[in-house]
């Protein structure tokens, strides 16, 4: 046996053609019949120039631009990198942009509909939106393929519903579910292991009154309440409307808990959040969910945020994988990736090429589809294995890192992000915050 080793970059570019062997195959036995090579069939020399229209949707010019931008980046740098690699079944994948600026009602409808009548997309793509619906029944009764990071459990229970309706939508991560269940999974082992001694069991919460930090607040509450802890209060605001927090924090200061539990997409939100926060600190530990995954968070809370534990189900390994992929994306753009969007959206993409070559063609959607459902990818974001057409959690819904996406938690400590769960992604441990004097 020849000992002779593959590079990354060969072993992606015949992975990307095998599919189109058949259809290659095929098109030189007719070649070969026809008295010039020059004179092949119209119809094959069309399909050779034929383009794959990949469309993108993203919160471009709104008011979470910074995520939007992330969301992009990572979709133009899997699409580049499969370009350069000679595309899908011969063909170059041609990404088209559609900007839905603030990623609420209306504009969510426009731009699917343009994607779909106007652009032509046999794919699109995009990362969340903020009143996420109408684009489930548009995509599906067009039929289209539609991979996206929206994180939600009410995802999986549209699509339980009616498998039939919405064969052809992919969530490329788990729920939301596992932010609030899991985080109360992990207060837990804390206190378990001695590594967090509070006085009490209580938790207070803050919460954005729309339906995905509500959710996730909700989702908290109900397992800490099952676990043992107390939750002491529970308010609601709007994401990007709060101009001071001193009434919010008002009382959480007159009645410290052993954890302040907050939950808004928005990185400056939770800036603005822990400086007031840190001005006037009690002995609590401070979760901030998401929001300062994305980069703008550390530019605007400064040292604030040195303490601060945040998390997603979408995050990007800190292993080999990861590292190489984090520093091809800043060569690339010149700037550090954040931990969520670049990478979730950059995955996505990887699956659904790797569906549509070894389907063998780009334009059999459920055949497409039904091999999307049938993979495990193992990309920068974990393992992308799909249950109810959305990725699996490790370790909350699946024990077997090898199948599932992680719900990475982790701490800000001298202003970089640490992972402290869960094993084996761990780069550090938990540390009690500066702030906190027991």
């Amino acid at each position: 046996m020849l000992q002779k080793k593959i590079g990354r970059r060969q072993f992606l570019q015949s992975a990307m053609t095998v599919g189109a062997g058949a259809a290659l195959a095929g098109q030189a036995a007719t070649t070969f019949a026809a008295e010039k090579p020059s004179e092949a069939p119209a119809t094959i020399r069309s399909a050779e120039a034929e383009e794959i229209r990949a469309v993108g949707i993203f919160p471009i010019s709104g008011f979470i631009a910074a995520d939007g931008i992330e969301m992009r980046n990572g979709t133009v740098m899997a699409i580049d990198e499969l370009n350069e690699l000679g595309g899908l079944l011969g063909k170059k994948i041609k990404y088209i942009e559609v900007d839905d600026v603030d990623s609420v009602g209306d504009q969510i409808t426009t731009a699917f509909k343009r994607a779909i009548e106007v652009e032509k997309a046999d794919v699109i793509f995009s990362g969340y939106h903020l009143t996420s619906a109408p684009e489930f029944d548009i995509c599906a009764e067009a039929g289209v393929l539609y991979y996206n990071n929206n994180t939600q459990k009410a995802w999986t229970d549209r699509y339980a519903s009616n498998p039939e309706k919405y064969w052809s939508i992919f969530q490329t991560d788990p729920n939301d579910e596992w932010y609030g269940g899991g985080f109360a999974f992990y207060l837990n082992y804390l206190v378990d292991t001695g590594q967090f001694k509070p006085p009490k069991k209580t938790a207070y919460i803050l919460h954005g009154d729309d339906t995905y930090d509500a959710f996730i607040g909700r989702t908290f509450m109900e397992q800490a309440q099952a676990s043992g802890w107390e939750i002491i209060g529970n308010e609601a605001f709007t994401v990007g409307k709060v101009s001071d927090w001193g009434p919010l924090l008002s009382p959480v200061r007159d009645n410290p808990p052993a954890i302040l539990f907050t939950t808004t997409y928005n990185p400056a939100d939770n800036a603005a959040m822990i400086k007031q926060f840190t001005a006037n600190p009690i002995p609590s530990i401070i979760y901030q969910q998401y929001g300062p995954s994305v980069p703008e968070y550390l530019e605007l809370a400064g040292d604030a945020a040195n303490g601060v534990l945040w998390a997603t189900v979408l995050g990007y390994l800190p292993d080999k994988i990861g590292e190489e992929w984090r520093a091809r994306y800043k060569a690339k753009y010149g700037v550090e990736a954040g931990w969520a969007n670049a990478p979730g959206n950059y995955d996505s993409v990887w699956v659904w090429a790797k569906s549509v070559a070894m389907a063998g063609d780009h334009k059999d959607y459920k055949r497409v589809a039904q091999w999307s459902e049938r993979m495990i990818h193992r990309g920068v974001t974990g393992s992308i294995s799909f249950e109810n057409h959305a990725g699996r959690c490790y370790p909350w819904q699946t024990n077997d890192s090898s199948l599932g996406q992680s719900h990475i938690i982790v701490q800000i400590q001298n202003k970089q992000h640490v992972v402290v769960a869960p094993d084996p992604y761990t780069t550090g441990s938990f540390q009690l915050p500066p702030w906190y004097k027991a």
